[in-house]
């Protein structure tokens, strides 16, 4: 029986293996202070490390701000007179409005929900499979 052992070179090979790591970025501690130094470089506008040879590409830094809406709705932009504002509408209607009541609401409106983390990068391994990681 062979026992192979993954060995990071440098800094964004180091980031590659805690990234796909099914136990989270930082489970081990010798993860920690790459990703931390990860999550930093990203947030400063910095591009991803490269890692030759590892057969695994990242995507550019997404910025995705709320959570999903619930079954049955959709994220909106709600608001009058420019002053936009999102949130999660019914995609059916709820209630029957007289045209004359400017305050009826067809629909049902829920608020986002803010995401913790919400920039992220989508790693696609050797293996074509892809992970979303939030930060």
């Amino acid at each position: 029986m062979s026992i192979s052992v993954a060995r990071a070179d440098n800094w964004g090979c180091t980031v590659l293996l805690c990234l796909a790591n099914p136990g989270g970025p930082t489970q081990y501690a010798a993860c920690v202070s790459p990703v931390t130094r990860l999550w930093q470089h990203l947030k400063r506008g910095g591009a991803f490390p490269t890692c030759a040879g590892a057969g695994s590409s990242t995507s550019s830094v997404g910025y995705d701000p709320y959570e999903p809406c619930q079954d049955g709705y959709v994220l909106r932009e709600l608001g009058r007179d420019g002053s936009a504002q999102p949130a999660c509408v019914s995609s059916k209607t709820v209630r029957e409005c007289d045209r004359t009541d400017d305050a009826c609401q067809p629909y049902d409106i829920q608020a986002v929900r803010h995401r913790a983390q919400p920039n992220f990068i989508d790693v696609t391994g050797p293996d074509g499979i892809s992970t979303r990681v939030r930060f």
